[in-house]
């Protein structure tokens, strides 16, 4: 079925033809979106201060059509349009051509107000729909219409024959035939069709007889949309927008969700405060640094001065990642975190498929003595694309694939070359397998800075025994003209053009720790992706 806007009408303004085309068009395939009483402001240059469209019909690949719906007897006569009322006999003059006209060129107007010459060739035509007449061939027409864009009755049980003709006449009248892949439609439509939401503000807790409101804008409304779809995302926005607002809401959808949270911020005011406030849930756990210090080190005695040193070294080198108890997390203050935790707790979300979400503002890092930089390279790009941000679709696709991710809402749009796998059965095996790799990447012209060998394991238990690859030395870090050979875990928040990710293990490919081992270690490349999987079971 189409989708419609609004999803129900309770007033079809005591239309009984506007309601006759809102069921006609929702019978309508999942490929058309319908807009009912599409209400516009106008422009100095245009006769209309304001309008209505009383549908705009959408589809990708056919464009957009402005409809006028007009019931009761039709005449025309003198070069005007009247509508006659079947139960007084009331006659009226009417202009549902120029109606229609006026919508069309307003939408055209805006759609290029807001995206330039980028839908040019995107066709926006109109149409009239008398829902009570029946017109022959036989009916002379004025020369402002004709009967591919003029719909009657028959029309209500045929929706699409009849659009399609008007489709066509558009297409071929404006020679404007441009298709719309999924990705553009829909920014077309949440353009056309913004949302918007309230929710609380931290603020209403601390009044106790007071609620305020905020409206969120359609940006604010926009991200938390997007955090719906993307694991990992970084919100930036100066002091006042809401970054707080925001992240406590998201918590609480998720917490409601019965997902366990950890939401941990920097500030011992903004902590005690949210930890005694109305935000209480069981599935959130509320904490700052120091005191997710103190739960995970088992120690409340150190000085405040020391805890956050001493647990960024416990964390990295002996915490062990496998008691980590949060799966989601949501971080406020980020720009007060340490680049060091941020990459840490980044990777224990990923691997426990949860969700890892950052709100800072760059100019607020008056806890550190440097500004702090993970956030900017490694996450930032999730919040401007709703999609894959680093893969080609076909190496998504596999990423996503290998954790049962929805791969409508994770696939982009940018194509390559599809992944490749190899198997093999011995450790030399695998040895001419990388080598093979890496003379294949300098062959194609690939710089030693741009792939990487990525084992699911470590390189100390690494099937893959040798000092030169492809005619390179192999190095555990990254070095200019030599092989870089790490583990997953170590490259974790950054990317390649090319990755060959080896040490899977065919008798472990349902495992689910190995299975997120490896959709991390596949979402490394953005360009080419090889496995090499170890054939240890028929």
């Amino acid at each position: 079925m189409a989708k419609m806007y609004p999803s129900k009408v309770q007033d079809f303004h005591n239309s009984q033809g506007e309601k006759l085309v809102y069921e006609a068009l929702g019978t309508l395939n999942n490929d058309y979106t319908v807009f009912y009483s599409y209400r516009w402001l106008g422009t100095s240059q245009q006769y209309r201060s304001e309008g209505e469209a009383d549908f705009l019909v959408l589809h990708p690949r056919k464009g957009i059509l402005s409809i006028e719906v007009k019931a009761g007897g039709i005449s025309f006569r003198d070069g005007q349009w009247i509508q006659t009322n079947r139960l007084t006999g009331e006659e009226k003059l009417i202009d549902p051509l120029g109606q229609a006209a006026e919508s069309q060129h307003r939408v055209h107007n805006l759609l290029r107000g807001k995206f330039g010459t980028r839908f040019r060739d995107y066709m926006i035509g109109r149409a009239v729909w008398f829902t009570s007449a029946h017109f022959s061939s036989s009916v002379p027409l004025p020369p402002e219409v004709t009967s591919d864009i003029l719909l009657d009755e028959s029309a209500l049980d045929y929706p699409e024959k009849a659009l399609d003709r008007a489709f066509e006449f558009w297409q071929d009248n404006m020679n404007k035939r441009q298709e719309l892949n999924q990705g553009e439609f829909k920014e077309i439509i949440k353009f056309l069709m913004p949302a918007f939401d309230i929710v609380e503000s931290v603020s209403s807790y601390a009044r106790e007889e007071k609620e305020n409101y905020i409206q969120m804008t359609r940006r604010q409304g926009a991200i938390l949309h997007f955090l719906q779809e993307q694991p990992m995302a970084a919100i930036h926005g100066p002091a006042g927008t809401g970054k707080t607002l925001l992240a406590v809401q998201k918590a609480k959808m998720l917490a409601e969700q019965g997902k366990k949270v950890l939401y941990l911020c920097f500030n011992e005011f903004l902590f005690k405060h949210l930890r005694n406030s109305d935000y209480d849930h069981e599935h959130i756990t509320f904490h700052n640094v120091r005191t997710l210090a103190e739960e995970l080190m088992e120690d409340t005695s150190m000085a405040i001065s020391k805890v956050i040193p001493a647990f960024e070294a416990f964390f990295a080198k002996v915490y062990d990642d496998e008691r980590w108890a949060y799966p989601n997390i949501v971080v406020d203050e980020g720009q007060d975190v340490s680049d060091q935790l941020l990459e840490h707790l980044a990777f224990l979300a990923e691997v426990n498929e949860g969700i890892f979400y950052v709100f800072y503002d760059r100019n607020q890092y008056i806890m550190q003595k440097k500004k702090p930089e993970w956030i900017e390279k490694n996450a930032e790009c999730r919040l401007v694309l709703y999609k894959n941000c680093r893969n080609t679709a076909e190496i998504g696709r596999m990423a996503g694939e290998i954790i049962g991710l929805k791969l409508n809402s994770y696939v982009n749009e940018i194509h390559g070359l599809e992944p490749r796998t190899d198997y093999y059965r011995s450790d030399k095996q695998l040895v001419g397998i990388a080598d093979k790799f890496v003379r294949e990447m300098r062959g194609q012209g690939v710089d030693t800075d741009d792939f990487v060998i990525l084992t699911v394991g470590s390189v100390k238990h690494s099937y893959l025994k040798a000092d030169r690859l492809g005619g390179l030395p192999v190095s555990e870090v990254q070095e200019r003209g030599k092989v870089w050979f790490t583990s997953v875990r170590k490259f974790k928040g950054l990317e390649a053009k090319a990755v060959l990710l080896i040490d899977g293990r065919k008798s472990r490919l349902e495992d689910p720790l190995q299975q997120r081992i490896m959709y991390v270690g596949c979402s490394r490349a953005n360009t080419y992706l090889q496995l090499a999987i170890m054939d240890d079971v028929d």
